[in-house]
């Protein structure tokens, strides 16, 4: 389970590194909630509350350390 929440962490924040918006991935949120994955929404969300007011610098050095 913490895997599959690790693995949604880290996509999202390579997501974000790459410029896509919180907004879209709220989406994401909302379409994994739909089908019930709540590892994956766990994961988005640990991404989305971590850097909501971070820059796009210290994004890529969180995602590097991971």
């Amino acid at each position: 389970m913490q895997e599959e929440i690790n693995k949604f962490y880290r996509i999202a924040l390579l997501d974000l590194e790459e410029g896509v918006s919180v907004d879209e991935l709220e989406i994401y949120l909302g379409m994994y909630e739909a089908e019930e994955n709540y590892e994956a929404c766990a994961g988005i969300l640990k991404a989305i509350n971590e850097t909501k007011y971070d820059t796009i610098t210290n994004i890529k050095k969180r995602n590097d350390t991971k």
